[in-house]
């Protein structure tokens, strides 16, 4: 491992009592925030631990943590992988742990290339836990954001040498693949705009079982199968996470799988999860391809109502697809706290109070009047909306800019390809709308199908969807 500038160091010796011996707490070492301003360029081997606490740790080759050693990462830091590098774990362990107000981004450089095709511009390679020693302490990713990252196939750090253990799916989960007895937990985490063959955000595969709790899963794609998790032969935990607008832009509608989360040969245990709107072109809707009642708990599922204390019911988002809970919502108070109590936080994604009513709320957010969540996390934007819906030939995108400033809104087909630009430009704040006449830029009629609409304004996106009959 080279580090180049100030904010990464080398730690050649953890204290007893740290992290290895209670994964729970951070190192007794003190660490400093990130400092504002500094940038440190990283790359090649880590087998030492190492810790970063830069502002920007800017990735400019593949890592991989061997030998042993331990990555930690400190709240607020922001890594920027300057290319399509990833991060692959064969030996050894990373202690990401930001907080709920000051959380660790693992994205790329270049945002604005990034589009939701098999292209590696604007994207990163994801995290890569292969195999891990049962001695290595465990990994865990904790208050992060992981975004724009993709699992083309062919491209992917799991080479074919001779190992003990699975292989890395090819093509399979986006941002984060979990291979094996690999101890990883991911906890207070948003996951969103990452794209893979399958699972666009998660694949766990060859007996793995992370922790997953407490977490947004939103807005990614797959090409193949699965919109957001891809499970094979293995045993995930998913304890309180929202999972919603993820699609799976599989082209044929007789490809069986699932918007949210396909199963083959796995058994993910749920409690406490809302899974709902997301998306697939097969013929047969399903959130969660074959589900297993006995393993699901206290959960509201679109289309699988079964288990215990289970729903299947819309979520009543403050706005669509946002995972925010309005104040009518069915999922309020629905939860199990004597299930829930020994892996939630003591807060939720937003960082308010975990339990507030007389029980846990479903998913990752609380509910919390407007109020108190608009100090918090203050909207830029509202989710597009088209009226009518299913349209036919034409459908007004109604929208609200907080602020004056730039935006795009734009359709996008189910792959992500371009079809047509509807504003890019400076916008007033207030409440807007355009109306698209199912043309695309070249004046062509687009065909019947499912479109996305995209709203990108104050360094935010925002989709929603709509479908044109013809």
């Amino acid at each position: 491992m080279r580090a180049i500038g100030y904010g990464s160091r080398i730690v050649p010796d953890p204290p007893a009592g740290g992290l290895r011996d209670d994964p729970g707490r951070m190192p007794a070492r003190s660490l400093p925030p990130a400092r504002q301003g500094a940038t440190t360029r990283a790359g090649g081997t880590i087998s030492v631990d190492t810790v970063w606490d830069a502002a920007i740790v800017s990735v400019t080759d593949d890592i991989t943590i061997t030998n042993d050693a331990l990555l930690t990462v400190v709240p607020g830091v922001r890594i920027e992988f300057a290319g399509y590098f990833g991060i692959l774990v064969v030996d050894g362990a990373i202690q990401a742990a930001g907080k709920a107000d000051n959380p660790i981004t693992w994205t790329t450089s270049y945002p604005e290339a990034f589009d939701e095709s098999q292209s590696t511009a604007g994207c990163w390679n994801g995290i890569t836990f292969l195999n891990l020693p049962a001695g290595a302490p465990e990994s865990y990713l904790r208050w992060c954001v992981l975004e724009y990252a993709k699992a083309v196939p062919g491209l992917g750090l799991d080479g074919d040498g001779p190992r003990v253990g699975g292989r890395a799916f090819d093509g399979a989960g986006g941002a984060l693949r979990i291979v094996g007895s690999s101890r990883v937990e991911v906890m207070g985490c948003r996951i969103r705009r990452n794209c893979a063959d399958r699972g666009g955000a998660l694949a766990v595969h060859y007996g793995g079982a992370p922790v997953v709790m407490n977490s947004l899963l939103l807005d990614n794609v797959s090409w193949s199968r699965a919109g957001a998790v891809f499970v094979s032969y293995a045993y995930p935990v998913f304890w309180h996470d929202t999972l919603t607008l993820n699609r799976c832009v599989n082209p044929e509608m007789f490809d069986r799988t699932a918007g949210a989360v396909d199963h083959f040969h796995g058994k993910p245990l749920y409690t406490g999860c809302v899974i709902y709107a997301n998306q697939t072109n097969h013929h047969e809707h399903h959130e969660v391809l074959e589900p297993k009642a006995y393993y699901t708990r206290y959960c509201d599922i679109a289309g699988f109502g079964e288990g215990v204390g289970c729903l299947d019911q819309d979520p009543l988002f403050v706005t669509h697809g946002s995972g925010r809970l309005s104040a009518g919502s069915p999922c309020r108070n629905a939860g199990s706290y004597l299930l829930a109590e020994q892996w939630l936080p003591e807060v939720d994604l937003d960082g308010f109070p975990r339990r507030e009513g007389p029980e846990v709320d479903m998913g990752c957010y609380e509910f919390t009047p407007v109020s108190a969540a608009d100090v918090a996390t203050p909207v830029l934007a509202s989710d597009p909306r088209a009226w009518p819906n299913p349209c036919n030939p034409s459908t007004t995108v109604r929208f609200r800019i907080e602020r004056t400033g730039r935006a795009r809104l734009c359709i996008l087909d189910q792959r992500g390809r371009l079809v047509r630009t509807l504003v890019d430009g400076e916008l007033p704040a207030g409440e807007l709308g355009v109306e698209w006449n199912g043309l695309d830029d070249g004046g062509r009629g687009a065909a019947s199908g499912t479109y996305v609409i995209r709203l990108d304004n104050g360094g935010r996106t925002r989709t929603g969807s709509l479908t044109l009959v013809r």
